[in-house]
């Protein structure tokens, strides 16, 4: 049976009540992001295989997908061509991430997944730097943020910019999507 859903509300609700077995879904989504309602439906079924599939290539994103419940991980760009591959790598209880996403990124989640320590995508933020990723989480413009924290704006473009590296960002909209996609309990 095959079902679609545009609101993360909907989503679940149809999941409970249809019981697929492999969940194909995205990271942005109305009402409530994909990683939630991962973590949702991981804990009401947990057979339940999901697949995201985003047009996210950068490696935070991709890691909370799998950190989420995810076993699977194509791009929009690509899906046509993956998403028969996907599907029966995760019904054979096998993760799948696209050839697209970079070796080493590969490399490092799947070695997370089978509990080898590898090191953090996320990078190593200084403390100053996770505050201001929190108040960019919060919607605080540059100017609220540079007056709140008693810095010049300068400094918080500064911050900004190392943080995007850290994470492997690529736009200041990328790192304002994944501020608020993170959420501030997961920060502190």
């Amino acid at each position: 049976m095959v079902g679609e859903a545009h609101e993360t509300r909907d989503v679940v609700s149809q999941i409970l009540q249809v019981k697929p077995d492999v969940v194909l879904m995205d990271i942005s989504m109305p009402g409530q992001n994909g990683y939630e309602a991962a973590r949702n439906l991981k804990s009401a079924i947990p057979a339940i295989h999901i697949i995201f599939v985003s047009m996210h290539l950068e490696p935070t994103f991709i890691m909370e997908a799998f950190r989420s419940g995810g076993e699977g991980y194509v791009p929009k760009q690509t899906a046509g061509s993956e998403l028969l591959s996907a599907i029966q790598h995760v019904l054979k209880k096998q993760p799948y991430i696209s050839p697209l996403i970079p070796e080493d990124v590969r490399n490092t989640i799947l070695a997370q997944m089978d509990g080898i320590p590898g090191s953090e995508l996320t990078g190593r933020l200084t403390p100053r730097q996770k505050e201001i990723l929190k108040l960019v989480a919060q919607g605080f413009s540059s100017k609220d943020i540079a007056n709140a924290l008693e810095i010049s704006q300068s400094t918080v473009a500064f911050h900004k910019t190392q943080i995007m590296q850290a994470l492997g960002l690529k736009s200041k909209a990328d790192l304002t999507r994944y501020a608020v996609m993170l959420g501030i309990s997961s920060l502190e």
